[in-house]
């Protein structure tokens, strides 16, 4: 009995091997490794059944060889494959490339697409660089994966789709859940088969075997004598650590065939075409929180300008007193003001007395009587015009609506004529002037209606992604909510916003985004629509949990019917998302 097993054993292996060299043979695969052969054995097995499937491994070990290799052996070899590179799709089009969209649903939507999804329907598509997915798109993927539902961009009607995942990736997605970049949900769904392709510095003699089929075809195709190794070159080259793969490989013999003028390559020669860090290798890379692309170098400049802001203020205010000086000489020129007049004027922040310019004015009485005295000294009516819009000016303060309402004259006319008198400085001054006291008693502080911070004790921030959980989902509508929510935080307040363990954690999700009928016309037909935006939020105060709540926070926008939804949604979704993140910023934080 056990002489019968160990002959089972052996055919069977016999036979996968087989099967196996006739899978490398279809599509050209060179190798003997057992990693290499684990792999292609998994995608053989896994192959006639829907589960899907997540390859890992790093860039340029021939990834995207498994997936054919399962749609071709697969029920769903004679339906539509799609390969698509998830890196190489801005995040802005990428759910409109994956999910469709309908007309007019963006700039530029001039008409409907069924997108991937819709045209891989019974059929397989593979999803390359799938780390590089924006969190949002995740969110929807995931939705597809567990019931196979989606809706457009631009959308409100559910479809249906009938499709097998097959996902790729080279970055470490257990760390990039850990830094909030991957959602863990949408790993542990795709980790149904896992397939991991084998580096090549791990695949021993399918170093060489590569080395010479591409030195063959190298040859072929520029007519060129085959080069060869010498046994040392043959030691140093499985040596090597190989951080480039398959790919830096074929690359190096390309360069060596084409450029050496030996055809056998020495240890020396060899040397010359490759790196000398034989430590390097090519691992899954995870930009760090501070090199990972974001506004974080703008928000700490920001941050700087706005301590330095009392400083500047001292000295906007040692400016405006020389401007002061400057006014009055202005003034001076062309005629004397009266007591009423340097009364009104604005006095110096910290000073008791009116403007120095004119503490040597005559008292009110003498004034009086100089005012009401006489003619002018000229007739020259342009001479008079200047004066009375100069003093009608100055009465309201420099508003020319006022001034041109006392004069009797339009604004139009009181433009025309500020212009032709070069009084154009002359508003500058007063307007400057008469912001000083508002600016001085600005000052780089907060006043706090939610939770104080002490800046000592609060230094930091976490905003996770707020994810849509609506039935009705619009694609751009959680960026636009995210991008928000974060710039308000960095504006507003002096915290450094880290992705994980704040000293103050803001997270909740898109709850409800709905659309109802708020009027009707006397024939019983709908006027306006109201547009619903409902946000949850959890609020988590590490320094004192006391504070910590849960909270719902809604806005509401209408427009009229008449209108197509697509052209007015990303303008009522942003200002929805611009009350709601105010009453969160006030409800957790401060207001300015």
């Amino acid at each position: 009995m056990q002489f019968c097993e160990i002959i089972c054993v052996i055919l069977s292996t016999i036979m996968n091997t087989s099967e196996l060299q006739i899978i490398k043979q279809r599509y050209n695969i060179v190798g003997n490794s057992p990693g290499l052969n684990r792999a292609l054995t998994r995608a053989l097995q896994v192959a006639p059944t829907d589960l899907s499937v997540l390859i890992m491994g790093e860039s340029g070990v021939g990834k995207e060889i498994i997936p054919r290799v399962i749609h071709d052996n697969s029920p769903r070899k004679r339906e539509k494959y799609f390969a698509i590179n998830c890196g190489s799709i801005p995040e802005g089009t990428i759910d409109s490339e994956l999910f469709g969209h309908e007309k007019g649903s963006f700039t530029g939507a001039i008409g409907e697409s069924e997108g991937y999804f819709g045209a891989a329907n019974k059929g397989t598509i593979f999803l390359d660089e799938l780390g590089e997915m924006p969190v949002a798109t995740q969110a929807r993927l995931l939705r597809v994966l567990e019931n196979g539902e989606y809706i457009r961009v631009g959308g409100t009607q559910v479809r249906k789709t009938d499709v097998r995942v097959v996902a790729a990736t080279n970055v470490n997605l257990t760390k990039a859940i850990s830094e909030g970049r991957f959602r863990e949900d949408l790993y542990y769904r795709l980790l149904e088969v896992p397939i991991q392709m084998p580096p090549l510095r791990d695949r021993g003699e399918d170093i060489i075997l590569l080395f010479r089929l591409f030195a063959m075809q190298t040859a072929e195709q520029y007519r060129l004598p085959k080069i060869t190794l010498t046994e040392e070159a043959r030691k140093l080259m499985l040596q090597y650590k190989w951080p480039g793969n398959i790919r830096q490989l074929k690359n190096v013999t390309r360069q060596m065939s084409v450029m050496s003028e030996q055809r056998e390559i020495t240890p020396e020669l060899l040397r010359q075409f490759i790196p000398q860090d034989t430590e390097s290798t090519m691992l899954a890379t995870i930009p760090s929180n501070n090199s990972r692309h974001s506004y974080e170098n703008e928000r700490e400049a920001l941050y700087q300008v706005l301590s330095k802001l009392g400083n500047e203020l001292s000295d906007l205010r040692h400016d405006m007193n020389n401007l002061r000086k400057q006014l009055d000489d202005v003034r001076n020129t062309n005629f004397i003001p009266s007591a009423a007049a340097v009364q009104k004027m604005p006095t110096i922040i910290g000073s008791q007395s009116p403007i120095s310019a004119y503490e040597e004015a005559p008292k009110t009485e003498d004034a009086v009587a100089e005012e009401i005295k006489a003619e002018p000294e000229t007739l020259n009516l342009e001479n008079i015009g200047r004066q009375m819009v100069e003093k009608a000016l100055e009465r309201n303060k420099g508003n020319r609506k006022k001034a041109a309402a006392e004069l009797g004259i339009s604004d139009r006319t009181l433009y025309r004529r500020i212009k032709q008198y070069g009084l154009d400085t002359l508003c500058a001054l007063l307007f400057m002037i008469l912001c000083v006291p508002m600016l001085s008693a600005c000052s780089v502080s907060y006043s706090f209606t939610g939770a104080s911070i002490n800046y000592d004790v609060t230094k930091t921030i976490t905003i996770a992604d707020f994810p849509i959980r609506s039935n009705y989902v619009w694609g751009p509508m959680a960026g636009i909510f995210n991008n928000r929510l974060k710039d308000e935080f960095a504006s507003h307040t002096k915290l450094r916003q880290v992705k994980r363990n704040g000293d103050l954690v803001i997270e909740g999700e898109i709850s409800k985004y709905e659309q109802r009928n708020k009027s009707v016309t006397a024939e019983g037909h709908s006027a306006m629509t109201e547009l619903t935006m409902t946000v949850n939020v959890r609020f988590t105060n590490n320094t004192n949990h006391s504070q910590d709540f849960e909270q719902q926070f809604t806005s509401s926008k209408s427009y009229e019917t008449t209108q197509n939804l697509n052209a007015v949604q990303e303008e009522l979704v942003t200002q929805m998302s611009k009350d709601i993140v105010d009453q969160i910023f006030n409800a957790t934080v401060a207001n300015w």
